[in-house]
């Protein structure tokens, strides 16, 4: 009996020893450590959210960091991808919400702590507005073409997006590059979702990608503008000057229209309401197929008119101008004293003035000889209308020297 209880004893001896052993060398060659994995989060049951018309607008990603322990050999088996992080996220409504993210992790190891244990997402609700598309263009036309108003198809697009950023739309745009273009413009391109920055929003969605364009180019001339007038200014004014301001103007239009457009014309103005006002506003009449190339359309006239004298002006043949009298011969003293007069009519302002001298008259004696002769005086008409010259012809008596 004795000895049976000995080798118990030793068994056990042997047995505590063994653990203690055993327990040193694991501790020491397999000893337990932790470890930190930053962990992507996985977004669960989206597809209800999207029955929902709502979506995730932030955070596009998100990661939790977590903490694992275990031993050593099991450790370094684990990698990121086998802990499991994710959110639920059925159940909520447009805002802000903090969403608690679950963590899995193999059971060769423990979690001891992960951050954060929830996260803050942002959801947005899905809508659709129409909006119209707008034509930009780049690079210049040559000097002389313009380009007319542009045409798109379709006209509008539907837009689908998260409605934060679905209001940070601007416009919708299609670019053409018009360089050098004399040709009417006709070309499909892509559309653009920009904010009023210009830049291209995101997660906004149209329900179509190109739209075909159409733009006209036109060609410009610049015409002179003539005054249209009615009715008939009285006999005694007489118009001294017609000044329109602006005196040209550009036309737009087809080049076969504006080659037979030599003018442009004012609307029919009354004379007489022209004559009784210093500046008359006049439109002007554009031909069908043209167009301005700036401004209303309208042209300021200014009518000068002067009323119509007449005058008498008395003369002898020391005033005259006398031309090809023969040599060997001079016109007698009585003739050069004998008087005639003359009436011309003309603008007050230049007949009223007029001396006796600044009236040009001349006698041709080409081919006269001795004797005596009745000759006509000629009036060189400058600014004014020669009426009548009394007598019509002047007795010249040609004397031999």
């Amino acid at each position: 009996m004795g000895k049976e209880k000995n080798e118990w004893t030793l068994k056990i001896f042997a047995l505590l020893i063994a653990i203690i052993l055993w327990t040193y060398v694991m501790s020491e060659v397999d000893p337990r450590i932790s470890e930190n994995f930053n962990v992507e989060v996985r977004f669960l049951n989206e597809s209800s959210l999207e029955r929902q018309g709502l979506v995730v607008l932030e955070p596009e990603n998100a990661t939790v960091r977590v903490r694992v322990s275990g031993r050593r050999s099991e450790i370094i088996k684990i990698k990121e991808s086998d802990i499991l992080a994710q959110v639920d996220l059925s159940g909520y409504s447009e805002g802000k919400v903090k969403v608690p993210v679950y963590v899995q992790a193999p059971g060769s190891v423990t979690i001891d702590d992960y951050s954060p244990r929830e996260i803050l997402i942002t959801f947005d609700r899905i809508i659709t507005r129409e909006m119209p598309v707008t034509v930009e263009t780049t690079g210049q036309v040559p000097e002389g073409v313009v380009l007319g108003t542009p045409e798109v198809k379709p006209q509008y697009v539907a837009i689908e997006g998260p409605r934060t950023w679905l209001n940070s739309v601007w416009k919708v745009i299609a670019t053409v590059d018009v360089s050098q273009s004399t040709n009417d413009i006709n070309v499909t391109r892509p559309i653009r979702i920009v904010d009023d920055e210009g830049n291209e929003v995101r997660g906004i969605y149209s329900n179509i990608n190109v739209v075909d364009i159409s733009i006209p180019v036109y060609n410009v001339k610049t015409v002179p503008i003539e005054l249209r007038t009615e009715n008939q200014l009285p006999e005694s004014y007489e118009i001294v000057d017609i000044t329109i301001i602006p005196s040209t103007v550009s036309i737009i239009g087809k080049k076969d229209v504006l080659q037979n457009i030599n003018q442009i014309n004012t609307q029919a103005v009354d004379i007489l309401e022209l004559m009784n006002n210093e500046n008359v506003t006049v439109d002007l009449d554009i031909p069908e197929g043209v167009r301005l190339a700036e401004g209303e359309g309208q042209v300021t006239v200014t009518l000068n008119v002067e009323d119509i004298i007449t005058k008498t002006l008395n003369f002898t043949l020391e005033n005259v101008n006398i031309l090809n009298l023969s040599p060997g011969l001079s016109i007698a003293e009585e003739s050069m004293n004998k008087t005639f007069s003359i009436t011309i009519k003309g603008r007050r302002s230049i007949v009223e003035a007029l001396e006796a001298e600044d009236i040009e008259l001349i006698l041709d004696l080409q081919g006269l000889g001795e004797g005596s002769h009745n000759v006509e005086i000629t009036v060189k008409e400058e600014e004014f209308i020669l009426l009548t010259i009394s007598p019509e012809s002047i007795q010249v008596d040609l004397n031999s020297e």
